[in-house]
């Protein structure tokens, strides 16, 4: 009962996480097509200063998401709109530091490309292309910032279809926005694709904040107080170190695969989009993980803890299998939507059983993530992240492949789910000590039916 509740939970969020992901593939398969081996080349470096730093900042989303949740679902709430202002009280900080910060993004973003190319040693014959594409989608980084916390209070209010809604809409408008810019009546390349993702940013952004607005769900942008930032602070702080080691993880493989040569860096962007879009099926799972179990965490409720602690790794198990099958089938035999360069394509395919692995270790490890990150297990989850990355970081040195790099990361996150999963069965942590009843007192708290 308890799995098919979630899987009911999980269906609509999952096509908001996966919206992104498939719109920075069609992104590739146009320039890809228009531009060709060099162009997925240089979206690689350039994709990596633009998603990846975005990816630093996640902390904050998921940070809003754990105070969010448990704002709304505080036992005190007398009402609905008492819960939702509990709700938007706990997401103002995150979202007024999240738009300072993307503004000095945007403006970094501006200045600063070529500096950044030339720190990463890019190959001088893909700035050009790499640096358009930094500039025009960069002009947008403060809604992405704001958009990623704006999405978490839709989330912890259940309500999954208006975001899905707009974020569909803005999707047609990038693939339109990508036809004008790089097919007719201008063709445009890297620079294109960018300002089309940037257009469907703004709009998307703008779209969600006039929806919460009309709810009286919009958090109130405000310089946060002590208390506030001591609150925000309890997850921040860890989970920005926390991010920093994955996100030097992901730097390394990029270091990696641009000494392998023009047609394996381009090989080599198309599996990591397939990668990042597969493995966002384990992101919903995540999220039930942050919203559902803080609760059950807090009052000890032993029972509802680990049917939903056992519900999470279940499916997360069946969905890894059947995303990688369907990863493996995308590099093996998809790669020609995405360019026609032979070569490219055969660094993918050859490429695509351990893309197999990837996706599926990743799909448990991000569902085992939100667990960790309810449990507020941050040290356990540092100490493994600076393990993993000192192991990833070895064996980087002995890659000589596409295939060998993305082999790396399985291990890493496989790793990790192992640990995680096993650290809460023995009863370490909170988690492990609510869903063996020996957290607060040992007192059991029977939950009420769904």
């Amino acid at each position: 009962p308890h799995a098919a509740y979630h899987v009911h939970n999980t269906t609509t969020p999952l096509g908001i996480y996966l919206t992104n992901p498939l719109l920075s593939n069609i992104d590739n398969a146009f320039v890809g097509r228009t531009v060709g081996a060099a162009g997925l080349a240089a979206l690689s470096p350039a994709t990596l200063c633009i998603d990846q730093v975005l990816y630093l900042f996640s902390f904050l989303s998921r940070a809003a998401t754990a105070l969010a949740a448990r704002g709304y679902n505080n036992v005190n709430n007398k009402s609905e709109a008492e819960a939702k202002q509990r709700m938007k009280d706990a997401a103002s900080p995150a979202l007024s530091i999240a738009l300072f910060c993307g503004i000095l993004l945007s403006g970094m973003y501006a200045t600063s490309s070529p500096f950044i190319l030339e720190t990463l040693n890019v190959d001088p014959l893909l700035h050009a292309s790499a640096s358009s594409y930094i500039h025009w989608r960069g002009v947008a980084s403060w809604a992405a910032m704001m958009q990623s916390i704006l999405l978490t209070v839709f989330m912890v209010t259940k309500d999954a279809k208006t975001p899905l809604k707009i974020i569909a809409s803005a999707a047609v408008l990038n693939v339109l926005g990508d036809a004008a810019f790089c097919v007719w009546p201008l063709r445009t390349g890297c620079g294109g694709a960018a300002a089309a993702t940037a257009l469907a940013t703004l709009a998307s952004t703008g779209m969600m904040v006039k929806a919460l607005g009309n709810r009286d769900m919009l958090p109130r942008l405000k310089l946060p107080n002590k208390k506030e930032c001591r609150s925000l602070m309890e997850f921040t702080g860890p989970l920005l170190a926390i991010t920093l080691t994955r996100m030097a993880g992901f730097m390394n493989m990029q270091r990696r695969a641009m000494t392998l040569g023009m047609e394996s860096l381009a090989g080599y962007q198309l599996c990591m989009n397939l990668l990042v879009f597969f493995i966002l099926f384990g992101e919903p799972l995540s999220q039930l993980g942050q919203t559902k179990l803080p609760a059950l965490i807090d009052s000890n409720n032993t029972r509802e803890a680990m049917a939903t602690f056992r519900s999470i790794i279940s499916l997360s198990t069946f969905a890894a299998a059947g995303v990688g099958f369907a990863a493996y089938l995308a590099a093996s035999f998809g790669t020609g939507l995405f360019s026609s360069d032979l070569a490219v394509r055969a660094v993918a395919g050859a490429a695509a059983p351990t893309l197999f692995l990837a996706v599926a270790q990743t799909v448990v490890g991000i569902a085992v993530d939100g667990c960790m990150m309810a449990s507020k297990d941050f040290k356990f989850m540092l100490g493994t992240g600076l393990a993993s990355f000192a192991l990833q970081a070895k064996l980087l040195t002995y890659c000589t492949s596409v295939g060998d790099i993305l082999g790396t990361f399985a291990i890493r996150l496989g790793s990790y789910a192992v640990l995680s999963v096993g650290r809460a069965l023995l009863g370490y942590g909170n988690l492990g000590r609510a869903i063996r009843g020996e957290g607060r007192g040992r007192k059991q708290v029977v939950a009420k039916p769904q």
